[in-house]
């Protein structure tokens, strides 16, 4: 029984636990602003991960996610990385609840899990996207997730800089960024 009150937390967790990258923090998620008129179609491709914040699973390297559209409209989100030289694949669904908000997008990678959020703060389709996630935990603390991802398996420093200038300003702790190895990757 003691375990009940903790069930929505541990759902919320595993539907992210494939996702790779969160940060505890106090009181309210931060106000952030989302990429105006969102295209979901110039979204979709194959993304680097360039840079992310800390996840306990974390235990690869070579991460990317393809996204394409499917029949239904949703998107299937296909995560894959490198651990000791085999390639593991995570395979989620994500869509666009409100097309007035098309930069925010829900996703999840286990059908029993609830869907979270992928909130696009900014990307130019071509090279690189900065994408952000926070969750309320019991109204006393949150849990953030956030992505640096490119088209290339690298990245431009000045447009990192730009990128964490960009979530700073926003009240998100860009200290907990971590890059991420793309080296030797097929």
């Amino acid at each position: 029984m003691a375990f009940l009150p903790l069930l929505p937390l541990a759902l919320a967790l595993l539907s992210v636990t494939y996702v790779e990258g969160q940060v505890p923090g106090f009181g309210k998620c931060p106000t952030v602003q989302v990429q105006h008129d969102f295209d979901l179609s110039q979204y979709l491709g194959i993304w680097h991960e360039i840079e992310k914040f800390p996840f306990v699973f974390e235990a690869g390297k070579c991460v990317t996610a393809n996204y394409t559209l499917k029949s239904d409209g949703h998107v299937m989100v296909e995560n894959s990385e490198n651990v000791n030289e085999q390639v593991q694949v995570a395979v989620g669904d994500a869509y666009i609840p409100d097309t007035k908000e098309s930069a925010k997008l829900l996703v999840r990678f286990y059908d029993v899990a609830p869907y979270g959020d992928y909130w696009v703060l900014k990307t130019d389709y071509k090279t690189y996207t900065l994408i952000w996630s926070c969750g309320d935990l019991l109204g006393f603390g949150n849990i953030q997730f956030a992505w640096i991802l490119a088209r290339e398996r690298e990245l431009d420093p000045a447009v990192i800089d730009e990128l964490h200038k960009l979530a700073a300003g926003y009240g998100i702790d860009v200290g907990h960024f971590r890059k991420m190895d793309q080296t030797g990757c097929v």
